[in-house]
């Protein structure tokens, strides 16, 4: 485990801002994204819940259903920078499944087809404030993609890890973003994140992004080697936008 960062407060740059309009669904490569409390605009605003699940993890996401993160959705008029609060209509979005078939997110027959498909009762939920696991963003560090193709051997695609800000830390060792925890970080000019814990992981790190073909040994590596954890997850303190190639960094 790295030791605590300290020294130069320039940590690294953002090289990829990453949004999921679905959650467990395929992602989107940003240029720039405005990030509020909730989260990035447009993350993870659509979810499908399973009807029968009464657990406390109710959603129905790759997990059940490997093929989740090959359906590719986008909205209709993407969501702008510009503007700080956009209506619920702003938000329209389409699907085209793996085979090229396309829905309106809202249209009932993608819900059948995705009951259908997956053989789950399932419900979609909407909300502008973004649906993930546990915190509002997500970070994931360039070096920590390599370590773990190395400790696998296999070339590993930083999209299976669904970060929402990939960076490449001026330090190169791997599982830097470990030891920000408890820090709290600048990304660009005005967006400012409290680092809360690393990130737990379960089966979606071994589905392969363009394929969903699994790969166990990547969280058993993460399981054995790393207390489960990869990534880490953070609490939006100051909103605004960030910016891909955007600098981050230390402010505590």
């Amino acid at each position: 485990m790295p030791e605590h960062v300290s020294g130069s407060r320039n940590l690294g740059t953002v090289t990829r801002v990453r949004r999921y309009p679905v959650k467990s669904m395929a992602g989107e490569d940003l240029q720039e994204a405005r990030v509020t409390f909730a989260g990035l605009v447009g993350d993870r605003v659509y979810a499908f819940v399973q009807k029968d699940n009464h657990s406390d993890f109710p959603w129905m996401t790759g997990r059940q259903g490997h093929e989740l993160i090959l359906f590719q959705a986008r909205f209709l008029e993407a969501p702008t920078t510009a503007e700080e609060f956009l209506p619920a209509e702003q938000f329209a979005a389409e699907v085209t499944t793996p085979e090229g078939q396309m829905f309106r997110m809202d249209d009932a027959k993608f819900t059948a087809h995705i009951e259908k498909r997956f053989g789950k009762a399932v419900w979609l939920r909407f909300s502008e404030r973004s649906q993930t696991d546990a915190c509002p963003v997500s970070i994931f560090g360039l070096s920590t993609v390599s370590a773990l193709s190395d400790e696998t051997g296999m070339q590993l695609d930083a999209r299976r890890f669904r970060a929402n800000f990939y960076v490449r830390w001026n330090d190169d060792r791997p599982y830097l973003e470990d030891s920000l925890v408890g820090s709290q970080v600048r990304i660009g000019e005005e967006v400012v994140v409290h680092l809360v814990k690393k990130d737990s992981r379960c089966i979606m790190i071994t589905l392969d992004p363009e394929t969903a073909a699994p790969a166990p040994v990547v969280l058993e590596k993460v399981m054995r080697a790393h207390d489960g954890c990869a990534g880490v997850y953070g609490a939006v303190l100051h909103e605004g936008i960030v910016r891909t190639n955007d600098p981050v960094c230390l402010v505590n």
